[in-house]
């Protein structure tokens, strides 16, 4: 068994999706092609924003490096937000800097951290049967600051319902470049 520490986490969350997506909750795509908490092949995880800034931050975050941003793409074509309530569940804690240093991640985690070490943090956790992992989000991440926590979520877990979902102009936070503010 891997060093580590959980600690509760359950409540409202915010998925950011692809609008022609028709299962927000499905996590295949995760399995299939692994992501930072879960290799690809073993298991899915389902990835939670924790507040509406940190959705917007990992909305942006998807089109870092590429010729096409956020704001080029049609309004319809923009990522939507569904609303997510999640039981209480016990999570690896990789948010306090207590947690990050059981998990032995760097102080700046998730600054500069690749997705091998999360992921055999993942692998033990998900094999000793905890819920998922809590985490400070790496979308826009410095080495000194960070947006905010996300969750990942386990497959097998029971008890995640979708409760809304809203198109982007209904729940981006900042005014839309080139429109008038509000």
């Amino acid at each position: 068994m891997t060093k580590r520490v959980t600690f509760a986490r359950g409540g409202r969350y915010y998925r950011v999706v692809d609008p022609s997506y028709s299962n927000p909750l499905e996590t295949s795509y995760a399995k299939t092609a692994g992501r930072r908490w879960n290799p690809a092949g073993e298991f899915g995880a389902l990835y939670l924003c924790a507040t509406i800034t940190v959705a917007a931050a990992n909305a942006r975050y998807q089109f870092v490096g590429r010729a096409v941003k956020l704001f080029d793409l049609l309004p319809a074509a923009r990522p939507e937000l569904v609303m997510v309530d999640v039981p209480r569940l016990d999570v690896v804690d990789v948010v306090t800097a207590h947690g990050v240093a059981a998990v032995g991640l760097p102080p700046n985690y998730p600054y500069g951290v690749p997705w091998p070490p999360c992921q055999a943090i993942a692998r033990d956790a998900y094999a000793d049967g905890v819920s998922g992992v809590a985490a400070r989000s790496n979308a826009e991440a410095t080495a000194t600051s960070w947006a905010g926590e996300e969750l990942a979520v386990f497959d097998g877990v029971a008890g995640v319902t979708q409760v809304s979902r809203e198109a982007f102009a209904l729940w981006y936070p900042d005014p839309i470049p080139g429109s008038a503010a509000p």
